[in-house]
């Protein structure tokens, strides 16, 4: 990958941009009104404080110790931006936490909460919880939204949480946004009319512990890190709780069901991860779908749960002895039979981003 100037990613924030720098943009801020209204106009609003500096350097400190964990023990999931720490639940009580809002890890829980809530109305629910590590040298993200289906709706259906665990900006690989596009897209393809050329993108700036809440329907992307130091921002991903399967597949089906299905029946009933949706541990993070994709495949974790043979990664570190690093991962046998098969499971979000 080429750096190439004046490319969508060579931009700066937007108090620094010729095109945007007299627009009133996202501030952080605890006043709600503003929040709202930032993200009802411009598709996403800045939470200031949202983690104290001591609730982010507990934070930064795990996610950095993990990252070096996962590398030693040869499961790390590298993108093109970097890094990803992904089902973080299972890595850290503070992660538990996040996922949650809970005073204890993030002191504007329930700030956050309000504002998700008059989003996506009651009772949604978390996708996913990763961190995402972009380090120097590393490929931007192409730019997408987050929400796959009803790209027409008024009101988003899934939303996402941006917390930066290192200060971002344009130098470090700071979040690349349109301001607005949400708005302009769906109206477009509600309307069938051609988006148009959209204005240029800039990078978000704010400060460790600030909470970013984005509108599924708002076009973004990781940017580019120049600097030598890592960029952690925790992404928590929000949904409307009707998105999902009404019969839970993953758990109820019988094992001798499952060994005996077909590759349809198995793709069918969801074992085929697609585009970041329905992924294991990170396995299957941008693939396809497809019948027999092994990318994709993720029947292997619920036969392994149902031999009690299913050995989840935990919490690692620098620290970790080699019995710890060298545990008989369930993930690094499935991940190592996707790569036999020629089909290593791709990562990140590049290209074309295939909708329903």
């Amino acid at each position: 990958w080429e750096f190439k100037p004046g490319s969508y990613y060579d931009t700066t924030i937007g108090s620094k941009h010729a095109y945007w720098k007299d627009e009133d943009l996202p501030k952080a801020t605890k006043d709600i009104k503003r929040l709202r209204s930032d993200m009802l106009k411009w598709g996403y609003c800045k939470i200031e404080n949202a983690l104290s500096d001591h609730q982010v350097a507990i934070i930064r400190q795990r996610v950095l110790e993990q990252a070096e964990g996962e590398r030693l023990a040869g499961i790390a999931q590298k993108t093109p931006s970097g890094q990803n720490i992904n089902c973080c639940v299972n890595k850290g009580r503070c992660f538990e936490g996040l996922i949650e809002q809970h005073p204890s890890v993030v002191q504007g829980g329930g700030l956050v909460e309000q504002l998700v809530t008059e989003a996506l109305g009651p009772n949604w629910i978390c996708t996913s919880l990763i961190a995402s590590i972009s380090l120097q040298g590393g490929v931007p993200q192409a730019l997408h939204q987050d929400q796959d289906i009803a790209l027409d709706s008024r009101s988003p259906l899934t939303i996402n949480i941006l917390t930066p665990i290192t200060d971002i900006d344009e130098t470090n690989g700071g979040t690349l946004v349109i301001p607005g596009s949400h708005l302009v897209l769906s109206a477009a393809v509600r309307n069938q009319n051609p988006v148009g050329k959209l204005p240029p993108a800039i990078n978000i700036d704010a400060r460790a512990g600030t909470m970013i809440i984005t509108d599924g329907r708002l076009l973004h992307g990781t940017g580019v890190n120049h600097t030598a130091l890592p960029r952690i921002v925790m992404l928590n991903g929000m949904q409307h709780p009707l998105i999902r399967q009404q019969e839970n597949w993953m758990l109820s089906v019988r094992p001798e069901v499952l060994k005996r299905a077909s590759p349809k029946l198995l793709q069918r009933m969801g074992y085929q991860a697609t585009n970041a949706a329905q992924t294991n541990e990170g396995h299957g993070f941008g693939a396809r779908g497809l019948m027999e994709e092994a990318a994709g495949s993720t029947v292997d974790f619920r036969l392994a749960a149902d031999s009690g043979e299913y050995h989840r990664v935990g919490e690692l570190g620098p620290n970790s002895t080699k019995q710890e690093l060298n545990a008989s991962f369930t993930l690094r046998d499935v991940v190592s039979k996707a790569r036999a098969s020629g089909q290593s499971a791709p990562v990140g979000i590049g290209g074309a981003k295939i909708n329903p």
